[in-house]
């Protein structure tokens, strides 16, 4: 299936979801989409990453990924020369859950496809996000883009029943444990679920029964294909 049938398939069976190409111009709020030198190199290295049965694994920091060299173009590329983790999301989920955002960009890169879930900045206001602000762009195989700083996304959403795969990119330390997680504190600090992490998630959400700041009103999102 050529990529735009994709994207005209996931409109046609999810009709209450706002839904658009990485190549769109309605992406450009959120992020950019960019070539990198050993980009080539790096989705074969990606492309042998498992993607479990069932729900989604993250590994913040792959040796496989991080061994084809080119953390340091992407850290020049996207982070100011500060020291970059590569690392990958792969998965067969569907469903929002959750929404992060990290004060540095985050780089994804797939060959599988997948649809990217995310919301923008000011769509946020003390810790509670409206899901009608959440909006769905496909990220086609052998893509990668860089999600800004600050933009709500999190695990990306399968396009294919096999799943899909995501390379992750952040600055290094991310998504870290931190020593002492606080929900009842004020602002944004309650909010902070990792390091460089604030999180937000729907009370029918696997993050609501760990703990986390349940933000998010409406629908818990899914992605039909």
């Amino acid at each position: 299936m050529t990529d735009n049938a994709t994207l005209c398939s996931l409109r046609r069976k999810n009709p209450g979801l706002p839904l658009y190409s990485v190549h769109d111009r309605e992406f450009r709020r959120y992020g950019t989409v960019f070539s990198f030198e050993g980009q080539e190199r790096l989705a074969e290295a990606l492309a042998q990453t498992p993607i479990p049965e069932s729900g989604n694994a993250y590994v913040a920091s792959e040796p496989a990924l991080e061994a084809v060299g080119v953390n340091a173009v992407l850290s020049e590329a996207c982070f100011g020369g500060k020291a970059v983790q590569a690392g990958f999301c792969n998965g067969r989920g569907y469903t929002m859950n959750a929404m992060e955002y990290h004060r540095c960009s985050e780089i994804n890169l797939t060959t599988t496809g997948l649809v990217l879930l995310l919301a923008a900045p000011e769509a946020l206001h003390d810790g509670v996000l409206d899901a009608c602000d959440v909006v769905g762009f496909y990220l086609p195989p052998d893509t990668a883009v860089e999600i800004y700083p600050m933009v709500m996304h999190f695990a990306p959403c399968r396009t294919v029943e096999t799943g899909f795969n995501s390379l992750v990119v952040l600055e290094k330390g991310t998504n870290m444990p931190l020593d002492k997680v606080d929900t009842t504190l004020p602002g944004e600090d309650k909010l902070l679920w990792m390091t460089n992490k604030w999180l937000t998630c729907h009370p029918a959400s696997p993050q609501a029964e760990k703990g986390a700041y349940q933000g998010i009103r409406g629908d818990n999102l899914t992605v039909r294909i």
